[in-house]
């Protein structure tokens, strides 16, 4: 269940991300912009495609979409931080450390989850039938009183 809704937030904060880049693109005034706008192109294909990953709970698609929002929301999460500490900061740069939170959240749930439930994998094991399907034991053997004739109509 939990993979859900990472996987929908991810798709939320994806469809986000893209609104913003075509009322940016068009020159609609936004107090959020991107920092590099042919970074962030790449990003949401890059995005997308681990987003189709994830819903298939594939590990190399959290880790890359892990790798690629910290390297683009960490360092505007950085500079956000730095511009709050040495200067007087402005609501859009509290906006945008916000977003860029939960652009690096998103990905470090879906790693967890699904590095957690990978491990929770069925060995097929069961106890209240394997004691005897488990075993050779319950196959019939065949004596010299079997039937071996193949009736053929």
């Amino acid at each position: 269940m939990f993979g859900y809704i990472i996987t929908t937030l991810a798709s939320i904060f994806w469809i986000f991300r893209v609104i913003v880049m075509i009322m940016y693109t068009t020159g609609t005034k936004l107090p959020i912009a991107p920092m590099n706008v042919t970074f962030e192109i790449v990003l949401l294909f890059i995005t997308f495609v681990c987003i189709i990953l994830i819903a298939k709970r594939k590990m190399l698609g959290a880790v890359i979409y892990l790798i690629a929002q910290c390297a683009y929301f960490g360092v505007d999460a950085y500079k956000n931080i730095e511009t709050i500490i040495e200067t007087q900061p402005q609501t859009t740069t509290y906006i945008s450390l916000f977003i860029s939170t939960i652009a690096v959240i998103i990905p470090v749930l879906a790693v967890m989850n699904i590095g957690l439930s990978t491990g929770k994998k069925s060995t097929g094991f069961h106890k209240k039938t394997d004691w005897f399907y488990g075993t050779t034991e319950y196959e019939r053997k065949m004596d010299d009183r079997a039937d071996q004739n193949q009736y053929k109509y």
